[in-house]
């Protein structure tokens, strides 16, 4: 996983590559001819961690950060 611009902190990142170490683990076991692929290719992936929203996108069969995001920048104060 490449390093968000955003100022993720650390223990955050920390959760975002357990999170998807654990997801890795599970898509492994799909078809490489399931549908699931493309649409991961095409739509990308997205998910939130404590506050955070991370999107991925699939490039060359890699998960690569695209966005990194406070959920709420105002508690972030």
């Amino acid at each position: 996983m490449q390093q968000p611009t955003a100022p993720v902190p650390p223990e955050i990142l920390r959760a975002v590559q357990a999170h998807i170490s654990q997801m890795a683990r599970a898509v492994a076991r799909i078809d490489p001819l399931s549908p699931f692929w493309a649409s991961l290719r095409e739509s990308g992936l997205s998910f939130a961690v404590a506050g955070w929203n991370f999107r991925f996108s699939v490039e060359a069969d890699k998960l690569v950060l695209a966005d990194a995001q406070l959920l709420f920048p105002r508690l972030a104060s």
